[in-house]
Formats: structure tokens, sequence, C-alpha cells
């Protein structure tokens, strides 16, 4: 069944970073396969198309071939190794529809940089996905090689030669340990505010 955020809440701000079975949660974004760039306004909670120039962001490459979307109640400040929005995730299943609220298993990480700024991507799977037999990076790696490789120049190439470096992969808990300062550092964002 897919969950779908409700009218009225704020995806980044309303919902729990973490479901009571103690799993991350997902907001999708932008479901795999189309190529539109959108996000989410983390005061309103509003979905937007992001714009470039006053133009509507289409990516001229080939479609997400993931899931990508955030994890709510996080924020990792640029001085600390973040972008200054809520952490990334993809998730590595059949598209789902933006605004769907999913439950992930979190496998790891992607280290990305983008101008000289890190810009790590959280790898989650769903229990009824096509990876639901994956352990962790490590083994998805290992037993379905081509997947990350994809992801990776997925990333690699959508905005150009060069745009974003690899860097190596994170682990579960490695990841796990970065969420947990984002998500602190989210709380710590809403005591000043």
């Amino acid at each position: 069944m897919i969950e779908i955020i409700s009218a009225g809440v704020n995806p980044v701000q309303d919902i729990a970073y973490k479901s009571p079975q103690g799993q991350y949660r997902m907001v999708v974004e932008i479901p795999a396969g189309t190529n539109e760039k959108w996000q989410t306004d983390p005061i309103s909670g509003d979905f937007y198309h992001d714009e470039e120039n006053g133009i509507p962001r289409v990516i001229n490459f080939l479609p997400y071939p993931m899931n990508y979307g955030f994890i709510p109640q996080t924020m990792l400040p640029k001085e600390k190794g973040g972008d200054g929005d809520p952490m990334d995730i993809i998730t590595l299943a059949s598209a789902r529809p933006m605004g769907t609220l999913d439950d992930v298993r979190l496998i790891g990480a992607l280290q990305l940089s983008e101008g000289g700024e890190q810009d790590t991507k959280m790898v989650g799977l769903l229990k009824d996905g096509p990876f639901s037999d994956v352990q962790d990076i490590q083994d998805l790696l290992m037993r379905y090689p081509g997947t990350v490789e994809i992801i990776r120049l997925w990333f690699e190439g959508y905005k150009g030669a060069g745009s974003f470096l690899f860097q190596g992969y994170l682990n579960h808990y490695q990841a796990s340990d970065l969420i947990e300062l984002a998500h602190q550092e989210w709380k710590e964002l809403q005591v000043a505010v």
C-alpha cells in the first residue's frame, strides 16, 4: 500500500524521521523514470518545480533511475559536511508517486561532492522491493554490481562531466551516524527558532 502525505502536513517538519519500528522515513520528491527536478520548501512543506534562470528544471539526461527524496526532520549544515538541506535518500525500487512516504531499510550511502561540497546520497530499500534480500551496500555491490555503478554513473553525468565527483561508499553504520547527526542538527535548529 502506498502512503501519500496528507494536505496540510509539512513533510520536512511534521513527519518523524524514523518509523515506530525504527526504520528511516523517505519522502519521494522525484519518482524513478522521470526527469523533472522537484524540491520541497522546508518552511511551507510545498513541493515545487525547481527553476534555473526562471525556467522549470528538466534533467537533460537519462531519467532518474531511482526514486529520489529526503529524510524528514534532518538538516546538515555545510560546515558539518552537508548542503544545508534535508538528507538526500534514494530507493532502488519501482517508481513511487511524488509525496509518497516510505519506510526504508538503510543499506549505506554514496559519498559525492559537487562544487567542492559534500552531497551524500543515502541508499535505502523497500521491504517489498526488488533487492529486499540485500543486507548492506557491500552485499549489493557483490551480488548486483551493475546496480550501484548505474546510480553512481548517473549522478556523475546528469549535470555534465565533472559536476559530481564520486568519493566512496558509507556502510550502514556510517550512513546511520550521519543521519542521526543531521537529525540532531535539525532539532537544534528548531530550538533556536
